[in-house]
């Protein structure tokens, strides 16, 4: 259990404000946000690295703020690894119960067989690949059962193949080791298959925070909602109320929220472009937000497809399957509905 409270950082002409961040046992919290943001600063600091100029780091009900790191317990591993050259895997492992004169054998082979590296013991990290090597330095991390453990950007070097895989071999690993987890990254992937807790830091600070699906189902904030990839951020003024829904008119076309706000106000709206469903024809049922919009234009992107749809005053991205697109017979020019759930419609900002 973390807990982190009232802390600022400051380094050089940077500073981190976290007024409150905090994860349970069991749970593994994914922190993103864009360069800069201070996610590797925060990581360093709850290891023990900077000193707060205020605030206070709890971990497991014991204020660990003034601790050095040694005395902390936490382990924490760089996307570059930091594993000895010189050493084999089986001693690179071995090491941190080494130097406090414990018994290693058996469970570093216990912990190499968990991470499917108990082949590698006798190699030496020149030989081997980013997987393995990051897998050596997550079990050279957790030999001693830290209660925290920090990972910085863990899957950044690796293929695309190999970050799926690693993704499950680890996740799996962490969770029969019951370790809580604090994990940087810049892939959101990585807080869909391991995370269920998820942070976003924008200039040092926590912009949201809470369960994984809420933080990126309701961002809001236009920033957290822009970054997330909620690329459909219409602008808009609040009309009134209409059987318990806030309607909001977007340049002529009536669109209907869960949210509530005050009538006469600007707003800002987000619709993530999953959310949105096409058809030739209004769908009928709990999609209240229906639009006729003609195709733009449409283009692939790796295994999604993007539609662009535009009228006179409105235009929205959608994201689809290729199935999709071909089952529909959708091509450019041609005039489609645009529906999507109250539910889906997220006010982001008031202005």
């Amino acid at each position: 259990m973390l807990k982190i409270k009232n802390l600022q950082v400051k380094l050089e002409n940077f500073y981190i404000n976290i007024d409150h961040l905090s994860i349970d046992t069991g749970d593994y919290l994914i922190i993103v946000g864009p360069t800069g943001a201070g996610k590797t600063v925060l990581l360093e600091t709850i290891a023990g690295f900077h000193t707060p100029i205020t605030g206070d780091i709890l971990l497991n009900g014991k204020n660990i703020t003034n601790l050095p790191a040694n005395k902390r317990n936490i382990a924490m591993v760089y996307q570059d690894y930091m594993l000895f050259p010189h050493m084999t895997v089986e001693e690179n492992i071995a090491y941190p119960l080494k130097i406090k004169g414990k018994k290693w054998k058996d469970k570093v082979e216990e912990i190499a067989q968990q991470l499917q590296i108990k082949n590698l013991l006798k190699r030496y990290p020149k030989t081997l690949s980013g997987g393995e090597m990051q897998r050596v330095a997550i079990a050279r991390a957790v030999i001693t059962k830290p209660s925290l453990l920090l990972l910085d950007e863990p899957f950044s070097a690796l293929d695309p193949n190999m970050r799926d895989s690693a993704r499950k071999i680890i996740g799996k690993f962490l969770e029969e080791m019951e370790i809580d987890t604090v994990h940087v990254t810049h892939d959101f992937s990585d807080a869909w298959v391991l995370g269920n807790k998820l942070a976003v830091m924008r200039d040092g600070k926590i912009v949201r925070a809470g369960n994984v699906e809420d933080v990126f189902s309701n961002p809001q904030d236009e920033f957290v909602a822009k970054f997330l990839g909620a690329t459909n951020i219409l602008s808009g003024k609040i009309k009134g109320e209409y059987e318990g829904l806030t309607v909001v008119d977007v340049n002529g076309a009536n669109i209907y929220t869960l949210d509530k706000a005050p009538e006469g106000k600007d707003a800002l709206l987000s619709i993530r472009p999953e959310n949105i469903i096409l058809s030739k024809h209004r769908i009928e049922g709990s999609h209240r937000n229906s639009i006729l919009l003609k195709i733009e234009s449409i283009y692939k992107e790796g295994h999604i497809v993007w539609v662009i749809l535009k009228n006179d005053g409105l235009s929205l991205k959608v994201m689809l399957t290729p199935n999709a697109v071909e089952a529909l017979k959708l091509g450019e020019g041609d005039k489609v509905y645009a529906s999507f759930k109250a539910s889906a419609t997220k006010i982001v900002r008031i202005i």
